[in-house]
């Protein structure tokens, strides 16, 4: 699957420090280390304390992309977008290969093609798509990806998605 977007243009390892940044930034965070350290170098940061998992959902704005994000036990669900650009949903800390991912809110499966970079899963999330329509309004949503799987609530999602999609003129 081939998707024009500045996210997946850039090299691996600068998507991974920039995704880094967006979701622990800024620089001089030791989450914002440890997560360069984990995630862009396969290697622990020494001594740097894990990142603590958010409680629920969040918006973050980072240099024109905005995102709602969840994080839990080490994995994040994010909706992201850019101005005039598409959204994305974008999965980490499954690993894996995008081949076989699969998603499902509520029970209810969504067959969409993911593509995997630096061992982030995406998936396209247009406008008025069924998936974010459902992530809006269900309670739960699972992940699947090479045998590992992730679950996050949605109370809050809504929200939280509502917001970044507005900050890129997008209606969900």
């Amino acid at each position: 699957m081939t998707m024009a977007c500045p996210v997946l243009a850039q090299d691996e390892a600068q998507l991974c420090v920039n995704q880094c940044m967006f979701h622990h930034g800024p620089a001089s965070s030791p989450a914002y280390a440890a997560c360069v350290a984990q995630m862009c170098s396969g290697a622990e940061a020494d001594g740097a304390p894990e990142a603590e998992p958010s409680p629920g959902w969040r918006t973050e704005s980072v240099a024109g992309a905005h995102a709602a994000v969840i994080d839990m036990g080490g994995r994040s669900l994010n909706y992201m977008c850019q101005q005039g650009g598409p959204a994305l949903i974008g999965i980490s800390g499954l690993g894996g290969a995008a081949d076989g991912t699969r998603i499902s809110v509520d029970g209810r499966a969504f067959a969409l093609p993911f593509v995997a970079r630096n061992g982030i899963l995406y998936t396209a999330a247009d406008a008025g798509s069924p998936l974010v329509g459902a992530l809006m309004s269900g309670s739960g949503v699972e992940v699947v990806s090479g045998g590992r799987s992730g679950t996050f609530p949605l109370s809050g999602s809504r929200t939280a998605i509502a917001e970044a999609a507005q900050a890129c003129g997008i209606q969900p």
